[in-house]
């Protein structure tokens, strides 16, 4: 069964993510909580009792199935990372500016439309129906805080992101891994979807890194005929 975690912080991201970023797939569930370890938990409360899942996280989501495999691998059969800049390793460079400064009021249909062009090589996924789901989103969303953000999820970040490359070093993750990264991300590099899986595969045999051509942070949506071939050819194989 693959499980399908979005990316995403209300609040922060400049769009209201949520189960419809993923489009028709069966089995996107709804992430809550302000802090890494708070969103893990609601993550697990959702596949509690539906047998070993393969979870497919996007960008935040990805840290989120990466952490429930170290902390309760009985319930992960395996996780495909997707587009993970949160999981991927981050350093002292410059910060990036593509989501700086969204135009206003903030969440609106315009406002999100921008946001998703932003962060797409192609905008043609971007449709009406996207749209609409998105202004819904950030109406039932309760925003996180800067002081929240800052004082809270950030130390959780680090923290959870700290301990996943620790146990990658050192006893491994337990499952199948695979790390799925846009051609044209423009939030992240194409180097740091590549260390994020060498991160992974140092103890991990079974461990896959696919890159989606002519794609950019929402590969699942912009090229979704290839991003569903590689998915499904990898859980077909463990």
């Amino acid at each position: 069964m693959m499980v399908f975690i979005h990316g995403g912080v209300p609040g922060i991201t400049p769009y209201a993510s949520g189960p419809h970023i993923w489009g028709k797939v069966p089995n996107a569930i709804e992430v809550r909580g302000q802090t890494v370890d708070a969103m893990t938990q609601s993550v697990r409360q959702a596949i509690e009792g539906k047998g070993p899942c393969h979870l497919v996280g996007h960008d935040i989501g990805g840290l989120l199935a990466f952490t429930l495999a170290i902390e309760a691998p009985q319930l992960v059969r395996a996780v495909t990372a997707v587009a993970s800049v949160a999981a991927a390793p981050s350093g002292d460079g410059v910060p990036n500016v593509t989501l700086a400064h969204p135009p206003k009021p903030l969440w609106s249909k315009e406002s999100q439309r921008w946001a998703l062009e932003r962060v797409s090589y192609s905008h043609s996924h971007i449709d009406e129906a996207l749209l609409q789901a998105c202004v819904a989103a950030a109406a039932k969303q309760t925003p996180m805080t800067p002081e929240a953000y800052e004082n809270e999820f950030v130390p959780s970040l680090m923290k959870a992101k700290s301990r996943f490359y620790e146990i990658c070093r050192t006893e491994g993750i337990k499952v199948p891994c695979q790390v799925i990264w846009g051609s044209h991300d423009p939030l992240t590099t194409f180097d740091q979807g590549l260390w994020l899986f060498r991160g992974v595969a140092q103890k991990q045999r079974v461990s896959q890194f696919h890159v989606i051509n002519r794609a950019g942070a929402l590969p699942f949506r912009e090229e979704p005929a290839a991003f569903h071939q590689v998915l499904n050819a990898f859980a077909d194989g463990i």
